[in-house]
């Protein structure tokens, strides 16, 4: 199933990437979205990329009954952000991955940080495949999944807005 959003955040594509890169911006991004725990490690490179990788526990409220045999109370989630270097305007293009070990579901995709419309605007794009390898139900699973992946991204909008207006550029 493809899954592709944008979000439209009130900064240039180097402040966007800053807060996206930022360990303590992962931290509330783990929160916001329910993490019960989490991890973050950012590893940047001397070349100008970095990894981000977040790995945190979310309830498994919400999980149909169908699919509660492939899940207890919490599921793991491991989110990995390979950034690549900035373009000559700045903008940045990502690999990421989401996996849900000892889960048969997992999202594959890339990570966009465009210049916006507006001045001091950033498109912040996610587009890639969601992939329930489940005979059956894996179509089922997927549209739960992306129901839960549209969830997240909305809240992370509101989260980024809040971080940008309390945390203003030097």
């Amino acid at each position: 199933m493809r899954i592709t959003e944008t979000v439209i955040h009130a900064a240039d594509p180097l402040r966007t990437y800053e807060m996206l890169t930022d360990h303590d911006y992962q931290v509330a991004r783990c929160v916001r979205t329910g993490a019960t725990d989490q991890t973050v490690t950012i590893d940047r490179e001397p070349d100008g990329t970095t990894t981000v990788t977040t790995q945190r526990h979310i309830p498994s409220d919400g999980v149909p009954d169908f699919a509660k045999a492939f899940v207890g109370p919490t599921l793991l989630l491991v989110e990995t952000v390979r950034w690549g270097a900035p373009d000559a305007d700045g903008e940045r293009e990502g690999a990421m991955s989401l996996e849900l070990p000892g889960i048969p579901v997992s999202f594959t995709g890339g990570m966009h940080l465009r210049r916006g419309q507006g001045p001091g605007q950033t498109e912040h794009t996610v587009d890639g495949d969601l992939d329930a390898r489940i005979p059956l139900l894996g179509r089922r699973i997927e549209a739960m999944v992306s129901e839960q992946v549209s969830r997240m991204i909305r809240e992370e909008r509101q989260l980024a807005a809040e971080w940008l207006a309390d945390h203003p550029a030097p």
